[in-house]
């Protein structure tokens, strides 16, 4: 499998084109959908769906113009569908949204955290949400290290790393 990152947007989030060279998801579409357009367009890819990892509006903007040009299901938080031939799980990270979900492709090793988890941090809270947003985390730290995170903004990293460098995570 593959993965594309799409950065758009003054906040910069990363919208990722999931695909098998001739299927594709698109994760969390934000606000550039020209961009999107045209790395499916280049690899002559057919859009099979969109995966939601949160609604806040700069992984959302482009949304419905995304749906209307490809007419596909979204997968989230309430609508845990699977689309085929992807094989994913959806994780429950409540604490940065009550909405966050990740979705993690266990074959391929690989996560795409939208805000929950960053390279070296994690995703602002609300003080009402701390103790929901610990007991994503810890979840989240029982999982394999070698599993690759793409979040929904920044750089990539691996499971592993973050246990071992993020400041949140430490004493998990």
């Amino acid at each position: 499998m593959n993965v594309i990152c799409i950065v758009n947007g003054d906040l910069e989030e990363n919208c990722y084109i999931i695909h098998n060279n001739k299927y594709a998801l698109i994760v969390d579409p934000g606000s550039e959908e020209d961009k999107i357009y045209k790395v499916i367009n280049d690899l002559n890819l057919k859009v099979k769906g969109i995966l939601i990892t949160h609604y806040h509006f700069d992984h959302v903007l482009c949304l419905d113009d995304v749906l209307k040009e490809y007419n596909v299901e979204v997968v989230d938080y309430k609508n845990r569908n699977k689309i085929s031939p992807f094989n994913f799980e959806i994780i429950e990270n409540y604490g940065h949204t009550m909405d966050s979900v990740s979705f993690y492709f266990r074959k391929e090793k690989i996560m795409f955290t939208g805000d929950f988890v960053f390279k070296d941090s994690i995703g602002k809270y609300d003080y009402y949400n701390e103790n929901i947003m610990y007991e994503s985390l810890k979840r989240f730290c029982t999982l394999d290290d070698d599993i690759v995170i793409y979040p929904g903004h920044g750089e990539s990293s691996t499971i592993g790393y973050e246990k071992e460098n993020n400041y949140f995570l430490r004493g998990i």
